[in-house]
């Protein structure tokens, strides 16, 4: 027969931060009042020198510095903490000491189930070979296949020991001891991070071992250093437990997919074919797995992780990722669990934003409050800024691209930790299914596989990273579907070529988009009978710190760089030689880093050319260190438009138009500092002719026609940026006309006081407040009239289409604007194309040089608005009644269901003034009129 004890170490409740943390991370720390995670430490018995076998750690000797430092990750366990200590051997000969605080999910109300475990296994039996085996054991994680594992234990291999608990956790020990450690790990199935330390016995020889192993994704953290003194070892779920007790240049973390042993070190005990072949290719054999099977490997991915005894919810985010994890969700749970109360769904974002309002649509198409319980937490720039120096406290990182979702992230943990234990996420999927937009300038088929492979081995440094950080601060477990282990073998299985990214189909939400073939894998409805919306599913790809809204990392930006000055940022390659920071958002970020973790930069492993898509085997420009160049492709059909704020000139309503007119392009994220001046295009052809900053940046934010050229030091209309001499001729036009000296000198006030702005943003909104006060007093404009500011008179024919869309919501849905223009050639060149959407040069107002492939701005394509051009005058010089052709052009628009816009043109170039100015019939119900008056000056 087989017996087992399964013995129960002492227990404490959770105490105060180690003394050894600074003042802030006490701070920290008094916030952070739950969660799962491990601390263990063990003497290096196997050291082949006595004189490095007996640390002197405090962590391994003195029982309240156990309890102090596991207690720095109590957020992560608040339902309870444990602390064990023994000796390595009967003999007594060397320490080992455990802490664990435990989140409890499965089994939560059984005090037999916290760990760490100490199994004393005795045996005569084939398993055990006549040993016994003392196993402790501290793990953070779920075992979803606790159940099935310990059945192949007991009826494959003989096992006859009772399970102790039905802690999930628990069938990690016996499997370790009735297979080995080695065998052991290869079976578990679920996301972990654990640690063993088995006893030796001196009468038998037996001796003591120690094995830890990490998850073969990397969803949960496990790190391992020696102690200070170099005598023993040292692991933790967080960086934060390990300060104070290591040598700080030994820390690493236990990559995904391996095991550590102080005989081996690292070992990789997962990788598949599909990670490891360059040559990996089923498909090309017919072996590849069909959509009906993927789509089965998922749901069965998405019922496997809803094994709790808890309540819990689901983040939605409105990615279609998310939402696909809702959609199948959502049947199953009612029927497995047999609940009909709504479940729980967590959103975060800024109001009116991408990720808010396709989520609430995405609650509607699931039935609405009757199934999902959605609870939102809306926010602003403002508040969340203080937050930073915390975050990164919990997140452990400077990694920039990280640190930017990992805010908003923290909030949606907040929200829902405050209500549930558990959540699923959607996280995963871009890595299996080509998901980010730079996969758009992917040359072949191979290069997408293989960066899907590069990014895949990056997910425990990254997202997992975050999402494990964000919600273990908050006593919260996200739980992954996506990256299950046999749905990620059947995604990669799938021919890359299905994967292709289409640009023009980013540019229009429609198929062909990135995701595409797992965006058709769930295009129908589910056994609800509920589909994802449309605009939903077709929506663009967007990271957190995006989709809560577009803006959000521009703002963010401004913000910290103004907490950077630039002799920091001069010095920052001496300051940090490893990693060193190439803005100042990545040196503020650092900066507090540092602040809790000096020593341990080592430990980041940041992405390649500072974001994900620089390490990428082609070139692309969708991602910079910066972020998302054109955030404007986020936005979608679902997303408010600003028709309810009023067309006033009062200043409350001083940006109407604001998210209308950053559809299709980029904010720019201008800041004047010496690094984005360098990569302004405009600016820097300025500068390189002689002109000073200012002027420079007199010649920024228009199009092409504004730029100087090298080879004649001055625009396209022979214009340089600075006054002309007294007697001096030159032909200007409304888009390029030098300073006058007033204004030169104005403008270099205003330079002068923008540049030492703390926030461009504010500076630069005082003062177009002011101009289109001043516009509104001369022009005696009355109350409900908007003064929209505009580079030029090009960019002003976008205005229309805008206006259109907000007084005619039917042209939001489907309804066709047709925009009829008077007096071709007599007007600017850019008028026509701008009338339809199209960008009119290569070189646009706030972005610069326009991406290859963009025609037009997001929204107005083709098939939404068209515009016709009516000449000023026949081939022979006669002109043409501009007037009556448009009224005729807007009739046949209505008859065919199209909403017309007409233009009238008060001076041509020429003189030329239509006969008649249109007007807006109905308020602007059924047309709009538009009255070009640029040339009647």
């Amino acid at each position: 027969m087989l017996a087992a004890t399964l013995t129960r170490g002492s227990r404490s409740g959770a105490l105060a931060a180690s003394k050894n943390l600074s003042l802030a991370r006490s701070a920290v720390q008094k916030t952070a009042t739950r969660s799962c995670g491990l601390v263990a430490a063990v003497d290096n018995v196997w050291s082949p020198s006595p004189s490095t076998t007996s640390s002197n750690a405090a962590i391994l000797h003195d029982i309240n510095v156990l309890r102090q430092t596991t207690s720095r990750i109590v957020h992560r366990g608040p339902d309870g903490q444990k602390l064990t200590r023994g000796s390595m051997s009967t003999g007594g000969y060397g320490k080992w000491a455990m802490g664990h605080q435990r989140l409890a999910i499965v089994d939560p109300n059984s005090r037999t189930a916290d760990m760490p475990f100490r199994y004393d296994f005795h045996s005569s039996g084939k398993n055990m070979s006549g040993d016994s085996k003392v196993v402790n054991l501290a793990a953070n994680g779920e075992i979803y296949n606790h159940k099935e594992l310990y059945a192949e234990l007991v009826n494959e291999h003989g096992w006859k020991i009772d399970r102790g608990s039905q802690s999930d956790c628990e069938v990690i020990g016996h499997a370790y001891a009735c297979l080995g450690p080695e065998e052991a790990v290869k079976r578990l199935d679920g996301m972990f991070a654990f640690v063993v330390f088995e006893e030796g016995d001196e009468a038998t020889g037996k001796a003591p071992r120690a094995f830890a192993a990490r998850d073969p994704v990397g969803i949960k953290p496990l790190y391992y250093a020696k102690t200070a003194d170099g005598c023993g070892y040292a692991f933790a779920s967080e960086l934060k437990s390990l300060v104070g007790h290591v040598d700080t240049s030994t820390v690493k973390q236990v990559p995904p997919g391996h095991y550590w042993t102080p005989e081996t070190g690292l070992v990789c005990y997962y990788n598949p074919d599909w990670l490891r072949k360059d040559d990996f290719a089923p498909w090309e054999e017919g072996k590849a797995p069909s959509i009906d099977e993927v789509r089965e490997g998922f749901n069965a991915a998405v019922s496997k992780r809803m094994m709790a005894d808890v309540d819990y919810g689901f983040f939605l985010s409105g990615g279609v990722d998310s939402c696909i994890v809702s959609q199948v969700l959502m049947p199953r749970y009612r029927a497995e669990t047999g609940d009909d109360r709504p479940i729980p769904a967590f959103t975060v974002g800024m109001e009116n934003s991408p990720d808010v309002m396709a989520a609430r649509a995405m609650v509607d198409a699931l039935g609405g409050e009757r199934h999902v319980d959605h609870r939102q937490r809306v926010f602003t720039p403002e508040e969340v800024f203080n937050l930073i120096p915390k975050i990164i406290f919990h997140m452990e990182t400077y990694e920039t691209e990280l640190i930017r979702s990992a805010i908003p992230n923290w909030l949606l943990a907040e929200r829902a930790g405050a209500d549930v234990k558990m959540v699923l996420t959607g996280e995963g999927a871009d890595e299996l299914f080509a998901g980010y937009l730079y996969f758009m300038d992917a040359e072949n088929p191979r290069q997408i596989q293989n960066e899907l492979r590069r990014i895949y081995g990056m997910l425990g440094d990254i997202n997992l990273h975050r999402t494990d950080r964000m919600t273990m601060a908050h006593a919260l477990e996200a739980r992954v579907p996506f990256l299950d282990t046999k749905f990620t073998e059947m995604a990669m299985s799938v021919d890359p070529a299905l994967k292709i990214v289409d640009k023009e189909a980013v540019q229009t939400n429609s198929p062909g988009r990135e995701k595409t073939y797992l965006r058709n894998m769930f295009e129908g409805p589910n056994e609800n009978g509920h589909s994802i919306p449309r605009p939903v599913l077709w929506r663009a790809k967007a990271m957190q710190c995006e989709g809560v809204g577009e803006d959000w990392v521009s703002m963010l930006q401004r913000k910290v760089a103004a907490e950077v000055t630039d002799a920091e940022m001069d010095n920052a390659h001496i300051t940090y030689p490893l990693n060193t920071p190439h803005t100042k958002e990545e040196l503020y970020y650092r900066r507090i880093f540092e602040d809790h973790y000096a020593g341990m930069a080592h430990v980041v492993n940041a992405w390649e050319g500072g974001c994900r898509a620089g390490g990428a085997a082609w070139e692309s420009d969708a991602y910079t260190r910066t972020g998302l160049n054109n955030v404007g492709v986020l936005s979608h059909s679902l997303q408010e438009p600003i028709a309810a704020r009023g067309f006033s000139t009062s200043t409350n309503a001083r940006r109407s138009f604001s998210s209308f007119a950053r559809t299709g392009v980029s904010s720019g994220r201008r800041q004047f500092s010496s690094v984005s001046l360098a990569v302004d295009e405009a600016v820097q052809s300025a500068t390189s002719c002689g002109f000073d900053e200012h002027e420079g940046w007199l010649t920024a934010g228009g199009d092409d026609r504004n730029l100087v050229k090298k080879e004649t030091g001055t625009n396209k209309y022979h214009c340089a940026p600075r006054p002309i001499e007294d007697g001096q001729i030159f032909r200007g036009s409304c888009t390029c006309n030098v300073p006058t000296k007033r204004g030169y000198g104005a403008s270099q006030v205003l330079f002068d006081k923008l540049k030492a702005a703390s926030d461009l943003d504010e500076a630069l909104q005082n003062v177009f407040d002011d101009q289109r006060k001043r516009i509104a007093e001369t022009l005696d404009l009355p109350d409900g009239c908007e003064v929209i500011i505009c580079p030029s008179g090009s960019d002003a024919e976008y205005l229309p289409i805008a206006i259109a869309r907000v007084l005619q919501p039917e042209t939001q849905t489907g309804r066709k604007i047709v925009n009829i223009v008077t007096q071709l050639r007599e007007i600017g060149a850019g008028s026509a194309p701008s009338a339809a959407g199209k960008f009119f040069s290569d070189y646009a107002p706030l972005i610069g040089k326009v991406p290859d492939g963009l025609a037009s701005l997001n929204g107005f394509h083709e098939d939404e608005v068209c515009e016709i051009s009516i000449p000023a005058r026949t081939p022979d010089g006669a002109v043409v009644d501009a007037s009556a052709e448009a009224s005729k052009l807007a009739e046949e628009a209505l008859e065919n269901g199209s909403y017309p816009i007409i233009h009238g043109v008060f001076g041509g170039k020429t003189g030329l003034i239509d006969a008649v100015m249109p007007g807006s019939t109905a308020g602007g119900e059924h047309s709009l009129g538009v009255v070009d008056a640029c040339q009647g000056r």
